[in-house]
């Protein structure tokens, strides 16, 4: 499990401890991921902390041969690693679009392949962590939304080429979540006062519940699937959740009229 120090990656973690996984929990924070494992650990769950470059080939090998050794081999891998700079299509440089595409679909690919024998030989699960804004885009995440994008088609064809080898993978795409880099971020942007005044907002444990449905047995038969985990943000793309810094400007699907 990638980006598993903090916020949606820790959730996710903690939850499937409480169901008895055996995990490797890795983020690029060493001695952070290292001291949640070991909380993990305390609290009576099985977990061992790695530092981890998803963007790093040689990184991803040494952890799933981590993996194997330590636990006999994976059954479910958690691409939740990444980032959400804010920025448009001309603030945006080369080096923001190619650090976001490296972490947020790069990062995904690598692990993928790099685990791919061992879920071979387990009729794995891939769950990867996304984003409504991959299929619901929003002016000012220009190359988050095009790196959410680009992993939603990861996991479609991820899920092709694995029809006949029985690795399911799927998409888990929440909401807004109440997480410490999201208040950190919206704080830069000038909401200091986030999550204040919005609804509907998920939980990372929510997201690891979600995780937890599609690696179970009764979801053996759902992969290239897309799990929102929004309250309905995609169908209705304010419900109560997006801060817009400049309220005097309509929301972007009525200045097209």
């Amino acid at each position: 499990m990638t980006g598993a120090a903090q916020g949606i990656g820790l959730g996710i973690a903690r939850t499937m401890a409480a169901a008895s996984y055996n995990l490797l929990l890795t983020d690029v924070e060493r001695d952070l991921v290292r001291a949640e494992a070991a909380s993990i650990a305390s609290d009576g769950g099985r977990a061992i902390g790695e530092p981890l470059d998803v963007t790093r080939a040689e990184d991803w090998a040494r952890a799933v041969e981590q993996a194997v050794a330590q636990w006999g081999g994976i059954d479910v891998l958690v691409n939740c690693a990444g980032i959400s700079p804010r920025g448009t299509i001309e603030s945006t440089d080369e080096a923001l679009w190619d650090r976001t595409l490296s972490i947020n679909l790069k990062g995904a690919w690598l692990g993928i392949k790099a685990a791919m024998p061992t879920l071979r030989d387990r009729r794995g699960t891939i769950v990867n962590i996304g984003s409504v804004r991959a299929t619901r885009p929003m002016p000012g995440l220009f190359s988050y939304v095009v790196s959410k994008a680009g992993l939603w088609g990861l996991t479609q064809q991820v899920a092709v080429e694995c029809l006949d080898i029985g690795v399911s993978c799927n998409m888990v795409a929440p909401g807004w979540v109440d997480t410490p880099n999201e208040r950190q971020i919206q704080a830069r942007h000038g909401r200091p006062d986030f999550p204040a005044g919005l609804r509907n907002l998920t939980t990372p444990e929510e997201v690891g519940a979600a995780v937890l449905y599609l690696a179970s047995e009764p979801a053996r038969k759902i992969t290239g699937s897309i799990l929102y985990l929004d309250s309905g943000l995609h169908v209705a793309d304010d419900a109560g959740m997006v801060h817009l810094p400049d309220r005097s400007r309509p929301p972007y699907e009525q200045r097209f009229d």
